[in-house]
């Protein structure tokens, strides 16, 4: 893990916190890279789907913010999420 300190579990529970109110899962199924649907609300039917995000890029709470946003741009492009 590239976060200092920072289980697996933790680094979920960052991920998903930063995305609410919408529903987020985070898995790593390889250990060795992250696979992250980002829903809208409560449902994950439609979703983002971000895949193979190496955990070795997530050095800081910055990387964190960055993928957080990332993940929005997509929402926002997708037309899942509308922002006033």
């Amino acid at each position: 893990m590239s976060l200092i300190g920072v289980s697996m579990l933790e680094m979920r529970q960052m991920i998903e916190q930063a995305c609410l109110p919408d529903r987020c899962e985070v898995t790593c199924p390889d250990g060795v890279c992250l696979t992250i649907r980002l829903g809208q609300g409560e449902s994950l039917e439609s979703c983002v789907l971000l895949t193979g995000v190496p955990i070795d890029s997530l050095n800081s709470c910055r990387d964190v913010v960055g993928l957080v946003g990332q993940l929005r741009l997509e929402q926002r492009r997708q037309g899942l999420r509308r922002y006033a």
